[in-house]
Order: structure tokens, then sequence, then C-alpha cells
């Protein structure tokens, strides 16, 4: 699923193609994207939450990147699932926020996404 979710995005915003990392980037000359997703609940139609942060020294290129995010991502409860890869997916914000990481000198841009999804079934 996982995969799948990530290779949607950089399909979607070509801007991102080689540019989201799982759990943590040394990149910091340009705009990254750090992934995490964690499992809410299971069954055939399983909930995981995606957080995206969104890193970049100019503050300017982080809410532009959000703003593709957002329109990708923040579906509206009557569009259709998305098929990709293996999985078909529904997904909407949940929340996020922007800080100033003193440490690595950076704006953390942070989405939250709830995503239900299930494997797609492979005679379709």
């Amino acid at each position: 699923m996982e995969i799948s979710i990530k290779n949607y995005i950089e399909t979607e915003i070509p801007k991102l193609l080689g540019k989201l990392y799982p759990v943590f980037t040394t990149v910091l000359d340009d705009v990254s994207v750090v992934y995490t997703f964690t499992p809410i609940s299971g069954g055939h139609v399983k909930q995981s939450q995606l957080e995206l942060k969104i890193m970049h020294r100019d503050y300017d290129t982080c809410k532009d990147t959000e703003v593709k995010l957002k329109d990708l991502l923040d579906m509206e409860e009557d569009d259709p699932y998305i098929t990709t890869g293996n999985i078909r997916f529904h997904s909407g914000i949940a929340g996020g926020g922007t800080i100033f990481n003193d440490g690595c000198q950076m704006f953390e841009d942070t989405l939250y996404f709830i995503i239900d999804w299930r494997k797609r079934n492979e005679k379709q």
C-alpha cells in the first residue's frame, strides 16, 4: 500500500519525483517530503494515517507543495476511490501545521491524511 501511494503522488505531482523519503531525509538542498504510514484499523477496508512532512528552507515553497498535496489527496466524501498499483484508496485531510526546525534551519509543513484502502481485486 505504501509504495502504491508514494508512486501515485510522484506520478500525479512530477516535481516530487524522487523527493519522497520514508521516515527521514538527509537531502537539505531542495524540497523533500518525508512520509510515514501508521495503521489504524484492519478488516476488508483498512484505515491508515499518512503523515507527510514537507521540508524546505523557503516557507512559500513548502506552502506551494502543501496545496498540491492537498489538491491530490484531500478527496470529497462522494469522490470515487482511486485505483493505483495493487490498491484502491480514498483519503481526506485530518490535520497538520508548520514549524521552523532550528536544528536544520528548515520549515517543516506537516499534513495528516486518513486513508481508507483495500487490496485491489485482480479480476477487474
